[in-house]
């Protein structure tokens, strides 16, 4: 991170699933008033259907009750006092789970650290520690620890103070360890993806990269002067040679100044070649970060103005274009999603806007203004799993970019933010009473991960579609007091299931919904569950005693009947974990006849399409409380759509009308459009205002009207508008007035082009002025000539031109 000016300079990634994060785990903190569950999970398998069966023999025959007093549940006590804790699922059909947790010192070192390991999917926990170090029967652990995004088996565990480093290749079993001299130490790590014996490692104390192609064993001195954790990263397999990697070098005597930018390098094995600079004219930089087929770079100009640059497809680096009368400070990277980016841009103003790209990552179009934001890194912006093209978002409600305590507002999007809309309230609350509540006066809002209660938020996994459950309020603005809202249709309509705020989760597909009391309200015994998408709700008494509940966590992947609950029940007790198990909650296995076919979105008239396409999406009746079972697999098929307004976004140079989320696209004031002749060019494409959204998949219908351009000749009349041509394909770009973009045309010509006309127009004023002048002299003198009165009478009026 780089301080220029009053300007902070980072480029970010906003959401864990690009991130560089340890590991894919999930992070639990207890505090006297606040606590924090923060899911970085990717969905992964978790315990098979045999396993379960095994347990549970009876399952093969079908029931038609579903008594509370059947559900299996166990409680494994820790003892363990640590404030702080890391859970972590293998995954791939394991019944393994570690724990790792940790206390620190005033000054934030670690004090203490303990590391737990369960075979049984948490009805037991056993303390591993000393498997790790036979000359150490409690070392110290860095707390958190690094796992092969392809191999549940290789585990790596960084010991807090010594330079050595645990590592198991059999999910926990045994340990090898690795000491390292104080020159090599790395403290970040990287598995190469698809091959687990090679690591990337950085010594964050000597900014030195090293590689492993052994798991440890031996390292290779890939380059110095690294400066960052995230600024170096592994190729993608898919696009770029076998085990390349892509990091930062700064130049140490600036860095010993205080001001560093850094150039971006790649080397390949053996590593004992020379560094090969990616583009030299991308040059001197800030940071970069690799997703895919896109490599952004963040630039600095000589004023301290920052800039965002792109390369897609490993091409050369190209500056993005981004619309905006305000001054850039940062670049967030919210998404990569159906080739298209998402960058949040933070103004100057103190506004946080978010931008969406083309599909070369490059020219990009506002989507959404005055994103609601905490410190510049936290943003209430997410995308639903399982309903393409569908994301929510908070948005700050405000007269102007410097209004302070404004309102916030939740909009909703289906077509990947390409339009924003109010989000629709129930027509009835938990009781059954009618909701006083109409659009756009009053609507449905969700609390979100700016929130307090920052567990509260969105729930959607791809292994639910269509099933969206939040916590929100009715008004026409976020209040302070949430309940539990849910959706059966992919965010069309909504209904509410639970007072109060609660933990929750889904298992069995969402085949069942359970919610925990949320640790804010008072502690209980009760655990709540659904069978019929939160229709009616049970209760399961999981404890003898009441307890605050800090995680409701299940495998990630959510295709089990299995959760864990973890918590305390007094401030001396230490960490408990209860292991429910909910198999017999449900009649039976499913069968055929028990499914039903769902298209998303068909609730909005003649609009049942998703970017382009009618999916079919096999879904569980809801008044069935079947089993759908681990070895689930949902049947879905697609067909393409006829061509919609919702089929397409606001090309470069346009935006919509009405605070941006709805209407026509017009002209957006940001942009200044120029004559691309200046490039030596004959013709170019205006743009009609529009593009199809990045990934969709319409034909036909109203394309042609609304990607219609116009041909531009170089200094001749307009032409005709040309079918299917846009500024982003035929080569029109107009040029930026903000700090995002200032044209393909150098600065000097711009600057030239813009004298010439002042010149111009200047001439035009002293000719005129003239012309005037001669013709009421003319006319004075005539009227004396006439009247016989002197022109330089003191008391006559002076002209007025």
């Amino acid at each position: 991170m780089l301080s220029v000016g009053v300007a902070v300079i980072s480029l970010t990634l906003l959401h864990q699933a690009y991130a560089l994060q340890p590991l894919k785990a999930t992070w639990l903190e207890r505090d006297v008033q606040y606590a924090s569950l923060k899911y970085q999970a990717q969905a992964k398998k978790g315990i098979s259907f045999s396993d379960i069966k095994a347990q549970f023999p009876s399952i093969e025959h079908a029931r038609t009750t579903r008594q509370a007093s059947s559900i299996n549940s166990t409680t494994a006590v820790l003892s363990d006092t640590n404030l702080y804790g890391l859970i972590h699922y293998s995954g791939d059909y394991s019944q393994v789970i570690f724990v790792l947790t940790w206390r620190t010192n005033t000054n934030t070192s670690i004090a203490s650290t303990n590391l737990y390991r369960s075979t049984n999917y948490g009805a037991s926990f056993t303390n591993i520690e000393s498997l790790l170090d036979r000359t150490d029967a409690n070392p110290l652990l860095w707390p958190f620890f690094y796992t092969s995004p392809t191999n549940k088996n290789f585990l790596a565990f960084p010991h807090a103070t010594q330079s050595q480093m645990y590592i198991t290749k059999n999910e926990g079993q045994t340990f090898t360890k690795v000491t390292f001299s104080q020159t090599i130490n790395p403290r970040s790590l990287q598995w190469y993806p698809g091959e687990d014996n090679w690591i990337l490692g950085l010594n964050t104390q000597s900014d030195v990269l090293y590689v492993t192609q052994d798991t440890g064993t031996s390292w290779t001195l890939v380059d110095r002067y690294v400066d960052n954790i995230t600024d170096f990263q592994w190729g993608d397999p898919t696009i770029d040679p076998a085990h390349i990697v892509y990091y930062n070098v700064y130049n140490p005597d600036d860095k010993n100044r205080g001001n560093y930018t850094v150039h971006l390098y790649t080397k390949q094995p053996p590593f004992t070649n020379p560094a090969q600079e990616f583009d030299p004219n991308l040059g001197r930089h800030d940071d970069f970060l690799l997703l895919g087929r896109y490599i952004f770079a963040q630039q600095t100009d000589s004023t301290g103005n920052p800039f965002l640059k792109v390369s897609y497809n490993r091409m050369l680096f190209e500056r993005a274009r981004i619309p905006s009368t305000f001054g850039h400070m940062n670049y967030i990277v919210s998404h990569i999603n159906n080739l298209q980016a998402l960058v949040i841009v933070q103004h100057v103003q103190g506004q946080f806007n978010l931008y969406l790209s083309d599909s070369s990552g490059v020219l990009y179009s506002m989507s959404l203004s005055d994103l609601v934001q905490e410190g510049g890194t936290t943003f209430d912006l997410q995308m639903i799993e399982g309903v393409n093209g569908t994301m929510v978002a908070n948005q700050y409600v405000r007269s102007s970019p410097s209004q302070t305590n404004s309102p916030i507002r939740t909009l909703i999007t289906f077509n990947n933010g390409g339009r924003w809309r109010l989000i629709a309230p129930p027509d009835v609350d938990v009781n059954g009473n009618a909701v006083n509540c109409e659009p756009p006066s009053c609507s449905l809002h969700f609390f979100m991960d700016t929130s307090d209660y920052f567990r509260l938020g969105v729930y959607a996994q791809d292994s639910a579609p269509g099933l969206i459950v939040a916590h929100g309020s009715l008004g026409a603005q976020l209040s302070t007091d949430p309940d539990v809202y849910i959706s059966r249709n992919g965010g069309i309509t909504w209904s509410e299931t639970l007072s109060n705020s609660w933990g929750m989760n889904y298992l069995d597909h969402g085949g069942l919904l359970v919610a925990a009391r949320d640790y804010h309200q008072a502690p209980s015994r009760v655990l709540k569950y659904s069978v019929d998408e939160g229709l009616h709700w049970q209760d399961y008494t999981f404890s003898n005693v009441n307890a605050n509940i800090y995680g409701v966590i299940t495998e990630p992947g959510e295709t089990t009947t299995i959760v864990s609950l973890y918590g305390w029940t007094s401030d001396s007790s230490g960490w408990l974990v209860w292991t429910v198990n909910f198999t017999l909650a449900f009649s039976g296995l499913c069968t055929d006849n028990d499914y039903y076919t769902w298209s998303p979105w068909d609730e909005r008239l003649n609009e049942a399409c998703t970017l382009g396409y009618h999916i079919n999406i096999e879904r569980r009746k809801v008044s069935v409380p079947c089993l759908n079972s681990r070895s689930y697999v949902r049947d879905t098929n697609f067909t393409t759509c006829t061509c919609a307004s919702e089929d397409f976004e606001c090309d470069f140079g346009f935006m919509r009308v009405d605070d941006g989320i709805k209407g026509p696209c017009v002209t957006d004031d940001a942009i200044l459009p120029f004559d691309l002749c200046i490039t030596g060019a004959s013709v170019y494409n205006k743009s009609s205002g529009y593009r199809r959204v990045a990934g969709d998949g319409c034909v036909g219908g109203v394309e042609a009207v609304l990607t219609a351009s116009t041909t531009v000749v170089c200094g001749g009349p307009t032409s005709g508008p040309t079918s299917g041509s846009t500024s982003s394909s035929g080569g029109s770009v107009p040029a930026n007035s903000g700090s995002g973009y200032t044209g393909t045309q150098s600065a000097s010509i711009g600057v030239l082009a813009t004298l010439f006309v002042i010149a111009v127009v200047v001439v035009c004023v002293m000719v005129a002025v003239i012309v005037l002048l001669f013709l009421k002299l003319k006319k004075a003198r005539m009227n004396y000539q006439r009247v016989g009165f002197d022109i330089s009478d003191e008391d006559d009026a002076p002209v007025s031109l």
